[in-house]
C-alpha cells in the first residue's frame, strides 16, 4: 500500500490545466488517506487560490522546500490582431536542453527516496526519481530532437520510471516511441457533476488565460470573428464573453489591454481572474462556447503551441453550451462533429458554423443533450477510478 506520496509542479503559479490535474491528483490522494507532500518554495497562498479557482479542498496538504530547482522560463507570444509573430515558438527551441537542475545530485536521491509514490509534472525532460513507484506527467506535447548522449540519458532515467502519464492521446503521440510500454493517457479530471446548463441567453463564451504562455489562447481571432459575425450576417443581439486569468496586474498586461482596445466598438465583455462560481454561472447562462486555442500553427511542427486537452470545452459540455472549437490539439478526442459540436479549421468556418446554431434553435438542443452525455467520459469520478487503479 502506498502511504507517502509527493507532487512536483515547478508551474504551480500559472494555475493552468496542468496545475489544476496535479492539484486534483493531491485531494484524491488525501481523500484516500494518502500523505501528500508539495514541492513549492513559492508563496504558499497559491494554495488557497487553487481551491478558490478549481474548487478542491487541500486543507491536509504538506508543502516542502523545492529542491529540484526548475526555473521555467515565462515565455510570453508578442502578437496583434494584424499578424501572429512566432516568438514563442522560436524560444521554445532553446528549451530542448533538459531544465532539470538540483544543487546536490544525492540529495534529491534522498529526498526522493522518502516517497512510496512521486507525481513530477515534467516539461518533455525525463527526471531522475528514486521512489517505490515513480510516475512522469506529461501535459505538453514537446517536439523536441535528443543527440546520442541525451538519448542515452533518457533510457537510463526511464529505467526509474514505472509509468508515463498524458493528458490526451495527441500528446502521448510526441513521446519517444521507445518509451510507449509505459505511456498511459488519463485524460484530465472535471468536475462535470458542479456544472449545469442554466436559462440561456444569447452569449458566445471563452475561457482561456490572458497571458499567452505557451499554448495562447488566441482571444483576438476570437474578437476578429466575432466582428465578422455581427457585420455581416446581421447578428444583432448577441455578445462575447472573454473569461480567463492574468498572472500580472489586469491594467499591465498588454496583451489583454490590446484585446479591449480591438473590441471596444463591439458586445464583448470580460470576466478577468473569475472565481469558481462566477465562471460556472457565466457557462450556465452561454449557449455558444469559441475556443482557438492553436490556430495557426503546424500542429506537427509546434504542438506545444496546440490545446493538448481543453478542459474548458468539457465544462463547456456540461453547462448545455455547445462547443464550436478549433480542430486542432487534443480537442478532436473531446468534440465529435456534428453531434456533440462543431470543428473548425479556418475562421471562415468558425463564422458559418456558428451562423448556422444560431439560426436554428433545435440544432442547439440537439447538441446540447448530447454534450452533457458525452462529457461524463471525462468526470472527476472516472478520473479518480482510473487513478487509483493505475497507483495501486
Amino acid at each position: 500500500m502506498l502511504n507517502k506520496v509527493a507532487i512536483y509542479d515547478p508551474y504551480l503559479d500559472t494555475l493552468g490545466g496542468g496545475e489544476r490535474y496535479c492539484l486534483t491528483v493531491a485531494e484524491i490522494l488525501i481523500k484516500n488517506n494518502y500523505e501528500v507532500h508539495l514541492y513549492w518554495s513559492g508563496n504558499p497562498d497559491i494554495i488557497k487560490k487553487a481551491e478558490q479557482r478549481f474548487s478542491l479542498n487541500l486543507e491536509n496538504i504538506i508543502l516542502e522546500p523545492d529542491v529540484f530547482e526548475i526555473k521555467p522560463q515565462r515565455l510570453y507570444m508578442v502578437e496583434s490582431c494584424d499578424g501572429l509573430l512566432n516568438c514563442l515558438a522560436q524560444n521554445l527551441k532553446k528549451r530542448t536542453q533538459p531544465l532539470l537542475k538540483v544543487k546536490d545530485f544525492y540529495k534529491k536521491i534522498i529526498e526522493t527516496k522518502k516517497y512510496d509514490m512521486f507525481f513530477f509534472l515534467g516539461d518533455g525532460s525525463i527526471p531522475f526519481l528514486f521512489s517505490k513507484k515513480n510516475i512522469l506527467h506529461i501535459q505538453v506535447p514537446f517536439e523536441t530532437k535528443t543527440n546520442g548522449t541525451q538519448k542515452f540519458s533518457n533510457l537510463f532515467k526511464y529505467k526509474f520510471l514505472d509509468t508515463i502519464v498524458c493528458n490526451s492521446q495527441f500528446t502521448a503521440s510526441f513521446i519517444d516511441p521507445s518509451f510507449q510500454d509505459k505511456i498511459k493517457t488519463l485524460y484530465p479530471p472535471v468536475d462535470v457533476n458542479k456544472f449545469s446548463p442554466g436559462p440561456k441567453e444569447n452569449i458566445i463564451l471563452s475561457v482561456g488565460r490572458f497571458d499567452n504562455i505557451l499554448n495562447a489562447k488566441k482571444q483576438d481571432i476570437l474578437i476578429d470573428a466575432f466582428s465578422s459575425l455581427i457585420k455581416n450576417f446581421n447578428i444583432s443581439n448577441w455578445k462575447l464573453v472573454l473569461a480567463g486569468g492574468s498572472i500580472d496586474d489586469p491594467s499591465k498586461n498588454s496583451y489583454l489591454q490590446l484585446l479591449k482596445e480591438n473590441s471596444s466598438a463591439l458586445p464583448v465583455e470580460f470576466l478577468i481572474n473569475p472565481d469558481f462560481n462566477s465562471l460556472k454561472e457565466m457557462y450556465s447562462r452561454s449557449k455558444i462556447y469559441w475556443h482557438a486555442a492553436g490556430f495557426g500553427v503546424d500542429q506537427n511542427l509546434q504542438p506545444q503551441n496546440t490545446e493538448h486537452f481543453g478542459i474548458s470545452i468539457v465544462e463547456a459540455m456540461a453547462s448545455g453550451a455547445v462547443p464550436v472549437v478549433i480542430s486542432k490539439g487534443g480537442i478532436p478526442e473531446i468534440v465529435n462533429e456534428g453531434d456533440t459540436g462543431f470543428l473548425w479549421t479556418t475562421t471562415d468556418e468558425l463564422v458559418l458554423k456558428t451562423v448556422s446554431l444560431i439560426n436554428s434553435p433545435d440544432l442547439i438542443e440537439k447538441i446540447k443533450a448530447n454534450s452533457l452525455l458525452a462529457c461524463q467520459k471525462f468526470s472527476k469520478e472516472n478520473f479518480e477510478n482510473h487513478l487509483l487503479n493505475l497507483i495501486l
